[in-house]
């Protein structure tokens, strides 16, 4: 376990994983079948839970659950509790300690149990312990979640980070060693010779690493301790431990969406869940799985319907392509997400569900009232049917099928409330204010992930405390823009700066940054 110390010398960053949230794998059991523990009083248990940032996040809108955090890393621990301190956190307790040493005798049993850029880092001992652990903490109807590198798609990635391994296997120092294998990389991104498959590999890996911190590089490209599997064997090694594969953390992940008509109607032959993830894998190059688990004699149900979708709450940023949408008709109208991705719709219902949903985006809807507003609103239209018993059940298989193959729709099981108004002082939530310094992306009280893409809104959100109304921030705004040497296209940009202020403050509130006055 010498290597986890590696994290005393160089903490890992700060970072939280909505598909980690309870919310995330109750709704996946859901899906499937299980009957898994309420979200909101759940007990959760993190192994390798780094400085606590994840583990805080969920436990921040949970109070009547229950977290665990332990991880090796003395200065993780520390910062874990600090942050939990700052915060008034009481349902949360973070132990310093080798997860190998962990006993049921001492923690009990756990509801979820979540393993996030642990397994394919550590040595194999410390693999074996951990699924030991699940096997002995989950509860009967638990779920356990374990990320881990892919085969196939690890292969060309394993490659690079053995040349950069070798390149600086002398130095020690982490942030020297860092840099020397990024320089190596860049110097043969730039000069190899092989241009068709080699260079593009190389230039690839260089780019993805320009998003990365050295801590991030450090530790899961240069550490020694580096295990992809193919998903099989994965599999394979929760079959010993009497657990069984549920679905990957992300619906969509499993689907065939992006294939082609041949790879689909292959993939769709194959009746053995095991087997279908890795012919998906091997169509797709995957290169990172996050698979959620149950025990093995629990019932899952591998072929849910359409009306499973009724339980849940679905949120959508999705809008109309046009500004005008016929709605109330068959005509074919375009709709996109956050992300570019489009679809394209014909039936009048489903067509109103989504217009309601990307209006709502920020608060989840349960289907029911989904459906019941889009009838609503086609009604106003003048639209009517002799059976909309019959086109509910086409709007339940649209939706399952937008759930299945995409990620435009995302479900859910629990939301926190929260005010989707902006006060006269606005003030963000507590939790974002203490992501803000620390990180890039921040929690709203919804429990929506919003990034911070630029020094401007960086600077919006730290003024967003409480005590200035929206004139005196346009103020400190303009004085901040003017002064500062990272803010680009200046004039354009004050000219605009009110109009911008305003809306982006809206925006915050819809998604439910601000706290309640």
């Amino acid at each position: 376990m010498s290597e986890l110390f590696s994290y005393d010398e160089l903490p890992y960053p700060s970072k939280f994983f909505l598909q980690t949230h309870p919310d995330r794998l109750a709704t996946m059991a859901v899906f499937f079948g299980l009957r898994p523990a309420p979200v909101d009083t759940c007990r959760v248990l993190e192994l390798g839970c780094g400085n606590g940032t994840d583990l805080i996040s969920h436990a921040f809108h949970l109070p009547d659950a229950k977290f665990v955090g332990v991880d090796l890393a003395v200065r993780h621990i520390e910062d874990a509790q600090r942050g939990a301190r700052e915060l008034g956190l009481t349902n949360i307790e973070f132990i310093q300690m080798d997860v190998a040493m962990m006993t049921v005798d001492e923690f009990g049993e756990f509801d979820y149990i979540v393993a996030h850029g642990l397994f394919s880092w550590v040595p194999q001992f410390v693999r074996d312990r951990v699924l030991e652990i699940f096997s002995e903490m989950l509860a009967p109807n638990g779920i356990g979640y374990i990320s881990y590198n892919a085969y196939p798609g690890a292969h060309h990635r394993e490659m690079v980070q053995r040349m950069m391994r070798y390149h600086s296997r002398d130095v020690a120092d982490p942030a020297e060693k860092v840099g020397k294998a990024i320089s190596f990389l860049a110097f043969l991104s730039e000069n190899a010779s092989e241009k068709e498959i080699f260079g593009p590999i190389l230039q690839h890996e260089l780019q993805r690493h320009f998003e990365h911190e050295a801590a991030d590089i450090f530790h899961d490209d240069l550490s020694d301790a580096n295990r992809a599997y193919y998903f099989h064997e994965f599999a394979a090694m929760l079959a010993e431990h009497e657990l069984q594969f549920l679905s990957e953390a992300e619906l969509h992940a499993m689907g065939t969406g992006g294939l082609s008509a041949d790879a689909r109607e292959f993939v769709e032959s194959i009746d053995d869940p095991i087997e279908r993830e890795q012919y998906l894998d091997f169509l797709r190059g995957r290169i990172f799985r996050q698979t959620l688990f149950c025990r093995a004699d629990v019932a899952v149900d591998r072929d849910p319907k359409p009306d499973v979708i009724r339980r849940f709450k679905l949120a959508s940023s999705i809008r109309p392509v046009s500004p005008n949408p016929e709605i109330a008709s068959t005509r074919v109208e375009k709709f996109a997400g956050a992300k570019g991705m489009g679809i394209q719709i014909d039936d009048p219902l489903a067509k109103a569900a989504l217009v309601e949903l990307g209006q709502s985006w920020g608060r989840a809807v349960g289907f029911d009232d989904l459906a019941e507003n889009a009838k609503d609103e086609l009604l106003r239209r003048g639209f009517e049917s002799d059976d909309w018993n019959e086109r509910l059940a086409t709007l339940e298989a649209i939706l399952f099928q937008l759930c299945r193959e995409t990620s435009l729709i995302e479900l859910h099981l629990f939301q926190p409330e929260a005010s989707r108004e902006a006060p006269e002082m606005p003030r963000v939530n507590a939790l974002a204010r203490w992501q803000l310094p620390q990180a890039n992306n921040v929690l709203t009280n919804l429990n929506l992930d919003v990034k911070i893409e630029d020094p401007v809104s960086r600077r919006l959100l730290e003024l967003l405390d409480g005590t200035r109304d929206l004139d005196s921030i346009e103020v400190e705004m303009r004085e901040f823009i003017n002064s500062s040497e990272d803010v680009e296209e200046k004039s354009d940009l004050l000219l605009r700066l009110t109009d911008w202020l305003r809306l982006s403050v809206s925006q915050l509130a819809k998604l439910g940054m601000f706290e309640s006055e």
